[in-house]
């Protein structure tokens, strides 16, 4: 499928002043955990950058474009697509302000962004050329350090992401609604996505994720209330 992306107005703001809000982004981004805003200020003065402004529908980068920015999420929220067999595309994950998205391609020898992403609400986006992002690390170990740990949680996820795939489509659920009650830290989950979504997220067809959770709720391991999800038994 020939997928026919409408790039809108895109506003980019270079940077001279930094607002409260591109602050109060990167306050929350890892990449700079430990940082004062002091710290964070000087930091990014010392290199370029631009933030982006994406309405709603707008699209920051297609799969298959050349990787050449790191880009931190400032407000809003995005998603990232990939294209799947039938002409489907699969959600792959969502992100919120604070989040970097496709760090590891950044310095990879084929820097070729692998998804598609799409804002779902009006969006900003700190970008940073690699070359200045490659100064911003240099400029202080701690970046270097925070840089590592990000690319290893990224390569987490995806081992947890490969696991699932072996799974039947229950095993997904039961996984799924686990590492949710872990990060809720709560036995009643509420769903982010809708039903389509999360049937994208396990690469399975809607009525085969409904059918499994009927199931679940049928054993009593499970009460289903809309996007409310309470385990009980699993």
């Amino acid at each position: 499928m020939i997928f026919f992306f409408v790039f809108h107005s895109i506003c980019t703001i270079f940077a001279s002043i930094m607002d409260i809000d591109t602050l109060e982004g990167l306050r929350k981004c890892p990449l700079f955990e430990g940082f004062s805003d002091n710290e964070i200020i000087d930091l990014m003065h010392a290199i370029r950058y631009r933030v982006t402004r994406l309405f709603k529908g707008d699209f920051l980068f297609v799969a298959g474009e050349d990787c050449i920015h790191a880009n931190i999420l400032i407000d809003g929220e995005v998603v990232a697509y990939l294209e799947g067999a039938s002409d489907r595309y699969i959600r792959m994950s969502t992100f919120h302000a604070g989040n970097m998205f496709a760090p590891a391609f950044l310095f990879a020898q084929e820097r070729r962004y692998p998804v598609t992403v799409q804002a779902t609400a009006n969006t900003k986006v700190l970008r940073i050329h690699s070359a200045d992002f490659e100064r911003l690390l240099e400029l202080d170990t701690r970046l270097t350090k925070n840089f590592a740990v990000i690319l290893s949680n990224l390569i987490a996820g995806l081992t947890k992401k490969v696991e699932m795939l072996l799974l039947s489509v229950r095993e997904k659920i039961v996984f799924f609604l686990k590492e949710e009650q872990r990060r809720q830290q709560s036995n009643t989950i509420q769903l982010s996505m809708s039903r389509q979504e999360l049937a994208d997220h396990f690469s399975i067809q809607k009525y085969s994720l409904q059918r499994a959770l009927n199931e679940l709720q049928e054993s009593g391991a499970i009460r289903v209330d809309g996007k409310t999800i309470e385990i009980l038994k699993l």
